[in-house]
C-alpha cells in the first residue's frame, strides 16, 4: 500500500459484518444512480454469494472442461473473476477481469427523461463495469499470508507498467460489495480509501456497526492501513414508523453524538425505504429505476431512487468528485417540483 500509489480516492468498499444488511442492495443503488449521472462506475463483487454479479445480470458461469490426465471433467469459471485477480496479484491487472455490463435490464433509455429512469444529462448514460465472484471465493483466504492481504490494492490501484495509469483511475467511483468473513473483508478494506456502511434498523443490524468498525481498526492499526476512512452510515429496508426500527436508530445516532468508542461512522439522514420493488429489482436483473417508466411500482421506485441519487451526491462530495456540485444542481432541475421527496432538501452538505 506504500510503492507509489498515486492519490485518486475513488475506491469505497461497502460494508458491514452482517448478513442481509443491504450492502449489495446499496452496491445496485448506486451503480444505478451514478451511472444515470454520466458518471463511470467499477462494482466489485467480493462476495462469495455473488449477489453483485446476479444483480447486475451476469452471474459466473460454470463450464465444463477437459482434465490435463484422463478423461475426467472439471468445471471452471466462464470468465475472469475476482479470484484470479487477487492470485496474481500483480500491479495494474484488475482491468483483465473487468465485464462491461450491457445486459437488457440494465440498458438504458438515454432519450427518456431522468425522472422516467433516463440520464440527467441529454444522452450521456455512464458505463458500469464489473469484476465478478463465485463461491470458490469463500475458501480463498484461508492460505493467505500477511502480505497477501495486499493482492486486490496492487491489482486495482498501481499501474501495469510504471508511468501507466492505474485501474481504478478508468472510473469515476470504484464500489467494493463485501463479504461477511473477516478476512475477505480486510482484503476489501486494504484496496479502498473509504468505507461506507449500511445495516438494517434491527437488533442484529444495529449490533454489527461495532463489529464493523473493529474491523476497519484492525485494517488501520494493524495492516498498516491507516488512510482508510470511514465515509458514512445508511440504514437499509427502513420502516419509519416502526416503533423498534426508529428506537434503534436513535440508539445508534446518540451513541454516535457521545462519541462512544466503535460507534463513530457519521450517519448519514438516507434511509433506503423497506418496498418490494428493492427486491423486485433483484429479482429482474434490471436497477430500481427500470421501474419509474412503470405505472404500478413508479411511486415506490420514485422514493428509493431519491435516496439512492442523495447518497450517490453526498459520496461525490466526499471524494471532491469535479462534477458534484453540477451534478447535484442538474438533480434538483431534473425532478418536477411536486415529485421531490424530503430527501432532496435534507442532509445536503
Amino acid at each position: 500500500m506504500r510503492r507509489g500509489i498515486t492519490t485518486m480516492k475513488n475506491v469505497i468498499s461497502v460494508m458491514m459484518r452482517k448478513g442481509g444488511a443491504g450492502k449489495t442492495t446499496k452496491t445496485l443503488l448506486l451503480a444505478d444512480a451514478l451511472a444515470r449521472f454520466g458518471l463511470n462506475v467499477l462494482v466489485i463483487d467480493m462476495d462469495p454469494q455473488g449477489n453483485a454479479s446476479l444483480g447486475l445480470g451476469r452471474p459466473v458461469m460454470m463450464v465444463a472442461v477437459e482434465a490435463r490426465i484422463g478423461k475426467s471433467k472439471l468445471e471452471e469459471p466462464d470468465v475472469l473473476t475476482v479470484i484470479e485477480v487477487i492470485n496474481s496479484g500483480e500491479d495494474g491487472v484488475a482491468d483483465e477481469a473487468i465485464i462491461i455490463i450491457d445486459t437488457p435490464g440494465w440498458t438504458y433509455d438515454v432519450d427518456a427523461p431522468f425522472h422516467r429512469g433516463g440520464p440527467l444529462r441529454p444522452g450521456k448514460v455512464g458505463t458500469i463495469g464489473l469484476i465478478p465472484a463465485y463461491e470458490a471465493l469463500e475458501d480463498l483466504p484461508s492460505s493467505w499470508k500477511p502480505a497477501d492481504f495486499e493482492r486486490l490494492a496492487h491489482s486495482l490501484l498501481l499501474p501495469a507498467e510504471p508511468g501507466g495509469t492505474p485501474p481504478n483511475h478508468r472510473w469515476d467511483v470504484v464500489l467494493i460489495d463485501t463479504a461477511i468473513a473477516q478476512r475477505l473483508g480486510v482484503q476489501a478494506a486494504k484496496a479502498a480509501y473509504y468505507a461506507l456502511f449500511v445495516t438494517n434498523a434491527q437488533k442484529f443490524g444495529v449490533d454489527a456497526i461495532p463489529k464493523t468498525m473493529r474491523l476497519i481498526k484492525d485494517v488501520r492499526e494493524n495492516y498498516y492501513h491507516d488512510d482508510i476512512e470511514v465515509m458514512g452510515l445508511v440504514w437499509n429496508a427502513f420502516t419509519p414508523r416502526q416503533t423498534t426500527a426508529r428506537a434503534l436508530a436513535n440508539d445508534a445516532a446518540e451513541a454516535n453524538e457521545s462519541e462512544i468508542e466503535h460507534w463513530e461512522a457519521p450517519i448519514w439522514p438516507y434511509e433506503i425505504p423497506s418496498y418490494t420493488v428493492v427486491s423486485d429489482s433483484h429479482d429482474m436483473a434490471a436497477p430500481v429505476s427500470a421501474f419509474l417508466s412503470t405505472s404500478e411500482k413508479r411511486e415506490t421506485a420514485r422514493k428509493v431512487t431519491q435516496v439512492a441519487e442523495a447518497t450517490a451526491l453526498r459520496l461525490l462530495d466526499k471524494i471532491e468528485h469535479p462534477l458534484a456540485g453540477e451534478l447535484r444542481a442538474a438533480w434538483h432541475e431534473a425532478w418536477p417540483k411536486a415529485e421531490q421527496t424530503d430527501v432532496m432538501t435534507k442532509g445536503v452538505a
